[in-house]
């Protein structure tokens, strides 16, 4: 049985969406497709972080994420628009949502 159910990953995505949105108000989508800055997740739930935490129960860097690499550019950060949030925040759900499922026993 999984750890993050449907009903989980429906609420893991809101949060997310929510740390995504905050995180790109502060810094920019400039920042947000920086290097390194990753999403998080751990017993407190969702982080965005500026490196990936190894302790995590799931971490997925942003600029991985297919929504994302389509808004990079070959010269420089990029940019990405706030509509581009929500699929990104769907993305990075299913990832950590995987990662955390394979710490499920079977």
């Amino acid at each position: 049985m999984p750890l993050l159910g449907p009903r989980e990953k429906g609420e893991l995505e809101e949060m997310i969406l929510d740390r995504l949105v905050s995180y790109w108000n502060a810094n920019g989508s400039g920042g947000l497709l920086s290097p390194g800055v990753s999403i998080a997740l751990d017993a407190s739930g969702p982080a965005i972080v500026p490196a990936p935490r190894p302790e995590a129960l799931g971490t997925v860097e942003v600029r991985t994420l297919f929504t994302a690499l389509c808004h990079l550019s070959a010269d420089g950060p990029g940019s990405m628009p706030l509509d581009s949030l929500e699929p990104l925040a769907t993305e990075a759900t299913s990832a950590l949502a995987a990662q955390v499922n394979r710490l499920s026993p079977e």
